[in-house]
């Protein structure tokens, strides 16, 4: 019920760094970010699991989201 999906995500962002940019609106539950097993890197996307529908909330007041250089 408090899932985002984030696209866009850049090569170079792990799923620890995604989780800290995300921190910042609210208590991330949890960073599920997919790896394809053919190429060993993650897929760009990703969801976002808050605590609250505020959290969420949170993250929609803000116009765009740049994590490292990148718009996601």
């Amino acid at each position: 019920l408090f899932d985002i999906f984030v696209a866009q995500v850049p090569w170079t962002a792990s799923s620890k760094e995604v989780k800290e940019y995300f921190s910042q609106f609210g208590s991330v539950q949890r960073c599920q970010l997919p790896f394809d097993r053919e190429t060993g890197f993650h897929k760009r996307y990703c969801w976002i699991k808050f605590s609250s529908a505020q959290d969420v909330q949170n993250v929609f007041q803000k116009d765009s989201h740049i994590l490292e250089g990148a718009k996601v």
